[in-house]
């Protein structure tokens, strides 16, 4: 099993990738920046997205929330 390190550097280094191919579709399509809205906001919602350890984890095994849902 990784450690919450190990775990952390390969969903991080995945995002990043994810979000590098995003952003080359955006440029390819001409997306402006203004579009894209607030960095900031912008991160809140991939976070928001962000799934966690539900409360009944326990009771019934691996089962994911999110804030967005």
């Amino acid at each position: 099993m990784a450690t919450i390190e190990e775990f952390e550097r390969s969903v991080t280094d995945k995002v990043i990738a994810g979000l590098h191919s995003t952003f080359a579709d955006y440029k390819a399509r001409g997306v402006r920046v203004s579009e894209l809205g607030d960095p900031d906001q912008f991160v809140e919602r991939i976070l928001a997205a962000a799934p966690a350890p539900h409360p009944w984890y326990e009771q019934f095994g691996t089962y994911w929330s999110s804030s967005s849902a």
